[in-house]
Parts: structure tokens; C-alpha cells; sequence
């Protein structure tokens, strides 16, 4: 009970985050994408169900913001991306600080190209549209999610990060 209040509480504040403060802090047309932090977070601490489920109501809140006609394309690519992550918490493999900004990466890239194919673009716009969109929201996200990711690490990874024995 106390993890769903707790992830309550950050869809909550990423909400705000996602909606109120990314329009001022954008550079260049380039946004983070602080629901997907949130997602990733979720999906590498708690599983797949909890990725997929967070990835959803994160889709669904950024649906909120598309074209009507496109209604559902964020979810579906959010809550896919939740679900893939989050096998790799299930598979027992323990990501130090380096691999979850490589997965946070792909991520947003796996993202991108499900919310494109799933809005009818074609190929030719899809390559496009990641040069030109996703490349810069994929640097400006990883920048801020590795921040995030320091942060919400267990804390004695951090100790063992930062301590280095002597020989």
C-alpha cells in the first residue's frame, strides 16, 4: 500500500512536472520527457505489470494533450516501453548507473517510433521526425533522467559507486 501512495505521489509531481514546467524549460523545441523517467523508474524497480500499468496512465495523460485523432497512440507506446523495461527487472539483471541511461535512451527512441507508426506516418517521415524530433528530447530526457536516476537509486549503490577501496 505504501508503494502505491509513494508512486502516486511521483506520477503526481511528474505530472506537474510534464505539464507545467517543460513548456519554460525547453531548449531548441527540445523537451524532456519526465512521465517517461517515471516510467523507466517504475519499470526497472517494480516489474513489467507496475511499468506497464505506470507507462498507460503516463500515455494516457500525454493523450490528453494530442490531436483527438490520435487518441491512445501515447498510451499504447508508453505502456509498451513500461512493459519491455520492465522484463528487465524480471530477468534478475542488475543495471548500475550507465546501463539505465542506455535504457532510458532506447526507450524514448522505442517510443517515438511506436507513437509515429501508430499515428499513420510512413517511413520517410518516421526517419525524419527522429533526426529532427526525438534525437534532442532523447539528449535533453537522458540528461535529466540520469540526474533522476542517481537520485532514486538504492543507497548503497551509491555508496559503492562513489567509494573506491584502496590498494
Amino acid at each position: 500500500m505504501l508503494k502505491l501512495i509513494f508512486y502516486s505521489f511521483l506520477f503526481f509531481v511528474a505530472a506537474i512536472l510534464q505539464t507545467l514546467i517543460v513548456p519554460h524549460i525547453e531548449i531548441m523545441n527540445a523537451q524532456p520527457s519526465f512521465l517517461l523517467i517515471l516510467t523507466i523508474i517504475t519499470a526497472l524497480r517494480q516489474g513489467s505489470l507496475a511499468g506497464c500499468f505506470m507507462g498507460f496512465m503516463s500515455g494516457l495523460l500525454c493523450d490528453v494533450y494530442a490531436p483527438v485523432e490520435w487518441l491512445g497512440a501515447f498510451s499504447l507506446a508508453y505502456c509498451t516501453v513500461g512493459f519491455a523495461v520492465g522484463q528487465i527487472e524480471e530477468s534478475f539483471i542488475n543495471l548500475n548507473l550507465f546501463p539505465k541511461i542506455i535504457v532510458l535512451a532506447l526507450a524514448d527512441f522505442l517510443k517515438d517510433a511506436i507513437y509515429f507508426f501508430s499515428i499513420g506516418r510512413t517511413t520517410v517521415d518516421i526517419s525524419g521526425a527522429i533526426v529532427s524530433i526525438s534525437v534532442p528530447n532523447a539528449i535533453y530526457t537522458v540528461i535529466l533522467g540520469a540526474i533522476c536516476f542517481y537520485f532514486f537509486s538504492p543507497k548503497t549503490e551509491r555508496k559503492i559507486e562513489m567509494y573506491k577501496p584502496g590498494l
